[in-house]
């Protein structure tokens, strides 16, 4: 299985991993802006707009240290790793890759928004970190 998830191009994942977190960070910063409605993300549970206005910060500063994380472990950003930081980098992308399963599922539990669209971009973005989790770095 492993040979087959490492047929496609590292860089194209990376790209795509990328894109999916742009558009969390998107979606969270029109919630700030009230161009979308609070209700709409966190599954409807938030009470307050000021609450979700805390939770949309929170994963806007998970999106950026992700979209980081991304962009070196998918070469996009070249940086030079020796064979200790590329297993630990490796490690901590697969014990990640469960919190990203649960992310996709958490999505079909939401609102129909979360159901509709964020569904979509979650399970992109959890295909293309397992593409970058399974690439050997040592």
């Amino acid at each position: 299985m492993l040979v087959w998830i490492r047929k496609f191009n590292l860089k194209k994942a990376g790209i795509v991993n990328v894109s999916a977190g742009l558009v969390n960070i998107l979606v969270h910063v029109f919630v700030i802006l009230k161009i979308l409605p609070f209700q709409w993300v966190n599954g409807g549970r938030t009470e307050t707009f000021e609450a979700a206005c805390q939770i949309s910060l929170n994963s806007i500063i998970a999106s950026v240290v992700g979209i980081l994380i991304t962009l070196v472990a998918s070469g996009i950003i070249s940086i030079r790793l020796n064979r200790f930081w590329g297993i630990a980098l490796t490690v901590v992308l697969v014990v990640l890759l469960p919190l990203s399963f649960i992310g996709v599922l958490q999505q079909f539990f939401g609102t129909l928004f979360e159901k509709c669209v964020m569904s979509f971009v979650a399970a992109v973005g959890f295909c293309s970190a397992v593409r970058i989790a399974f690439e050997k770095r040592w």
